[in-house]
């Protein structure tokens, strides 16, 4: 999308332009005035600090070096390294252990040739990894450094508690006198003892000093810093390694009155324009956002058919459309809503009637029974029939408000239509014989269905007694499988006198009935077994023409 298509991206452009042409002056001002307070207070003197500074790091680290090749090349210390396991002799432990009492080691290591420690001599200084804990001592991540035959390996900055430390790796000769290299010796610095030789920079001015190391900057300390101002770099005395000088602006800057203000000034008009550009935009989004505000409280006031003009195609544009389109379907929801409300609670209903009634009527029949055995009178006997049919009658009844109100779960399995069709045929015939209508079946009845092949067959059954029903003598009702966009559709037809437009939509409804006799519970309960079992249900009807209702199903794969 172009910037002029999003009001989004737009206001992010100005608002980047907005900042950055002011801020970009104000750098360049601030570079300019940097450089020349560098230039005013500083001069040779950074460069000969440098220079010293480089001088005392690379005459500690060459102490070092001279330390590790003299133990290296010790009598006897060649087959100490060949055996770890090897208790050292007097003489040179106490070698060691005097090595490794110095002030600026931890202690001395001993690797072999892959790199493995092997052995460890701690100093008065030795803490954690590799003396006091069992953490794994491992160097092959670290950056390493040669000078000569020495390798510095390191540094490790402080972790854990853990102080900063780097190595000093000395080979030793094979001790069979071949001259190969061996294993190594190492001694164990501390990163502080390096740092101290950075010194002070307090005659110098407003500078900080820092060491650079292939593993990041340390201060005077041996904390790793990240140097955020401009930073002076003296001589390396190491590949990688050098000492630096970071600048503090607001100490070379803080003598520059006259600058100070420029730079003041500047700031503000940035500001200024940065607060203006933002007011025009928010001014600008402010008249946009007006119609979608204006819409909002006329949906929640139960306007549906209000629509905002959409005007352009950014985002605003796009949420517009989506409001319109929200309210077009909200209606259809709360409908929604409303009916399975009103179908839960004509559930609880017909549950709490049909507990009330059925045990009466059993009592009812019971006695109607016993009283038709015993009556003598052919009239009133056959009054008594009559009874127990209306009884039996009124029970079924009763027993479509309990599966009304306490429908089953569904028990989900593949069964093929073909069983479905031939069921209801055979049930329906004998009804369908009286009337005068016959019952065929067409399409694809070899479709495996999914869902609950009981409570299916019972609403295809219910369907094709109400077509028999409707359907004049002579008539005949057909049942029809075929695929319909990856589902199954079923349905049941008839060549009745069909359904009025005007109540087409209502006689799914529950207790809706344009027959004498019933209570027009069939088709809803129908429809709460289909929508039970993920299916859904229609109707498609002409007045005079007959009626088609339709089920569509999930396949079966």
């Amino acid at each position: 999308m172009i910037i002029r298509k999003s009001v989004l991206r737009r206001f992010l452009f100005l608002s980047i332009v907005a900042s950055i042409v002011p801020v970009a002056g104000i750098g360049l001002l601030y570079d300019r005035l940097t450089n020349t307070a560098l230039e005013r207070m500083l001069g040779e003197r950074i460069s000969g600090h440098l220079a010293a500074t480089g001088n005392r790091l690379g005459a500690f680290i060459e102490n070092r070096r001279y330390q590790a090749e003299t133990i290296a090349n010790y009598p006897g210390i060649a087959a100490l390294a060949d055996n770890p396991a090897m208790r050292p002799p007097s003489d040179i432990a106490a070698l060691l252990q005097v090595e490794a009492d110095q002030p600026d080691l931890y202690g001395i290591l001993f690797f072999d040739r892959d790199g493995r420690l092997t052995r460890v001599i701690p100093g008065q200084a030795a803490s954690g990894s590799a003396y006091w804990n069992d953490k794994p001592f491992r160097i092959d991540a670290l950056p390493k450094t040669r000078i000569g035959q020495v390798e510095v390996v390191g540094p490790m900055a402080p972790h854990g508690g853990e102080s900063g430390w780097f190595l000093v790796m000395q080979p030793i000769p094979d001790s069979r006198g071949s001259g190969a290299k061996g294993h190594f010796v190492a001694l164990h610095v501390r990163l502080a003892s390096l740092g101290e030789q950075l010194g002070s920079t307090a005659a110098i001015g407003a500078l900080q000093p820092l060491l650079r190391t292939p593993s990041g900057d340390f201060d005077n300390v041996g904390h790793l810093v990240h140097a955020r101002q401009r930073v002076l770099a003296g001589p390396e005395f190491m590949s990688g390694w050098m000492p630096m000088l970071e600048v503090e602006p607001a100490g070379v800057v803080s003598s520059l009155e006259a600058e100070r203000k420029a730079l003041l000034v500047a700031v503000i008009g940035g500001v200024a324009a940065m607060i203006w550009f933002y007011y025009r935009l928010s001014s600008r989004l402010r008249w946009r956002m007006r119609p979608l505000l204006a819409a909002t409280e006329a949906i929640s006031m139960g306007r549906w058919g209000h629509r905002i003009p959409e005007e352009g195609d950014d985002e605003i544009a796009a949420v517009s459309q989506a409001l319109n389109t929200m309210s077009g379907k909200l209606q259809e929801t709360l409908n929604e809503a409303v009916r399975m409300e009103r179908l839960a609670v004509l559930g609880e209903f017909a549950t709490r009637i049909a507990h009330e009634v059925r045990n009466p009527l059993a009592s009812l029949k019971t006695t109607s029974q016993a009283l038709a055995r015993r009556e003598a009178d052919s009239k009133r006997k056959q009054l008594l029939i009559d009874m127990e049919n209306e009884i039996d009658r009124l029970a079924d009844v009763v027993s479509d408000l309990v599966r009304f109100g306490r429908p089953r779960a569904p028990r989900l399995s593949p069964f093929e239509v073909r069983e479905v069709f031939r069921k209801a045929s055979v049930m329906a015939d004998a009804k369908a014989q009286e009337r005068g209508v016959s019952v065929t079946c067409v399409g694809e009845s070899e479709l495996h269905v999914m869902g609950d092949q009981d409570q299916l067959g019972q609403v295809v059954l219910n369907l094709v007694l109400n077509a028999v029903e409707a359907s004049k003598a002579g008539g005949v009702v057909v049942l029809r499988a075929s695929r319909e966009k990856g589902l199954a559709r079923l349905e049941v037809t008839d060549a009745g006198h069909g359904i009025p437009d005007e109540i087409r939509d209502r006689v799914l409804e529950p207790f809706f009935t344009t027959k004498s006799r019933g209570v027009g519970l069939g088709l809803s309960i129908a429809r709460q077994l289909v929508e039970m079992n993920d299916g859904k249900i229609g109707i498609d009807s002409q007045a005079g023409r007959g009626t088609t209702v339709y089920i569509l199903l999930p396949l079966a794969h």
